[in-house]
């Protein structure tokens, strides 16, 4: 029987990029999918490719960064399908460009879909987590929370929060004997899916492909994995930064392209 056979899945932001990759791919490993967008044509349509071949989803409209929102959602999603197992915190958005002309309500936008938003979810489905068997959270965060990012500050700030969250949470489920939940953070570089159109990508970390990320997703998940990286460049990052003088740390990232990589990002949000 397949790992994900039986499960109800909960995936925020699936109505395009590798939200509604791992859709499909969950759907086509057996789990009921919860497929989430702002736009319910959107969600739709990904359920409705997911039902062609054979596939259990259900769409329903969710704006992360509704905060107010999430308990009437919760109560609606339970009285139509039921509680989750599985809740995946896929929702982002990005903006680059220099920090000052950057409209401030988009930088605070950024922190309230990644961060806020994703926390407030967390919280209002934990209860469902908790109460199954095989409770599991998946955070999407980024490479660039080991690291600054200039030219993408607040997108930055947020994953290294989402981190953060992520990392206690997990080590809190642990203390209070909560074996039955798993908490796997995923770190990817930049991945081809518009988002970061215009960046580039910096020396030894690749365009990853939406279907490398999910795949690698997915097998952490089976795994229970607390960290999912790629490419492999985004595991040393903690170490070369301890290790390494700030000022040489700062050459190194330079001379990669990862200060520079977000100059010229002209991606969707």
């Amino acid at each position: 029987m397949p790992y994900f056979s039986g499960l109800r899945i909960l995936i925020t932001g699936a109505g395009s990029g590798i939200g509604a990759l791992m859709a499909e791919k969950l759907a086509h490993e057996g789990a009921e999918v919860i497929v989430t967008a702002r736009r319910k044509e959107a969600a739709s349509e990904v359920c409705e490719r997911i039902r062609r071949h054979g596939g259990t989803a259900h769409p329903m409209v969710l704006d992360v960064s509704k905060l107010g929102t999430f308990n009437a959602f919760r109560e609606r999603l339970h009285k139509a399908h039921g509680p989750v197992d599985v809740l995946i915190n896929n929702a982002g958005v990005v903006f680059g460009g220099e920090f000052e002309k950057v409209d401030l309500k988009d930088h605070l936008n950024t922190f309230q879909i990644n961060a806020t938003g994703l926390m407030a979810l967390t919280h209002a489905f934990f209860d469902d987590l908790i109460q199954s068997p095989r409770g599991h959270l998946v955070n999407i965060a980024s490479a660039s929370s080991y690291v600054g990012l200039p030219y993408g500050s607040t997108y930055a700030a947020s994953k290294w929060a989402v981190l953060g969250f992520s990392e206690s949470l997990r080590l809190e489920l642990k203390e209070r004997g909560l074996d039955n939940v798993s908490v796997t953070t995923v770190c990817p570089s930049y991945i081809d899916t518009g988002m970061f159109d215009g960046v580039k990508s910096p020396l030894l970390s690749p365009m990853l492909s939406p279907e490398k990320v999910v795949r690698a997703i997915l097998d952490g998940m089976r795994q229970r994995e607390p960290l999912v990286q790629a490419p492999m460049i985004v595991k040393h990052i903690d170490l070369m930064k301890g290790t390494l003088p700030m000022p040489v740390w700062d050459f190194l990232a330079k001379a990669t392209g990862m200060s520079t990589s977000m100059k010229k990002w002209r991606g969707k949000h």
